[in-house]
């Protein structure tokens, strides 16, 4: 299984895993009920995925969320580094 692209879309996986499973909601039924893909949610689910900011909106109303209860507390550390910070410097 594919690592976490990082901790934020590890957490944020894991808010959305745990309310689907609250709504009693398998991955099949939030990805219908979205619009997208099965594999692609699924992705999202796991914390591999890294949704866009509609795909965000669509599932946090199939979810019954706020898009804010899903991104409450993530922050720059918790993301990737950028292509700016992995260049490579000659001294």
């Amino acid at each position: 299984m594919p690592e976490p692209k990082s901790e934020a879309s590890r957490l944020l996986g894991l808010r959305m895993r745990q309310r689907r499973t609250e709504l009693e909601l398998n991955q099949e039924s939030v990805a219908h009920r979205a619009g997208l893909n099965v594999s692609n949610y699924a992705r999202i689910d796991r914390g591999t995925g890294n949704p866009t900011f509609h795909t965000l909106i669509r599932l946090a109303d199939v979810l019954s969320l706020e898009v804010g209860d899903l991104l409450t507390g993530l922050t720059k550390e918790q993301l990737p580094p950028d292509r700016d910070s992995l260049a490579i410097v000659d001294p």
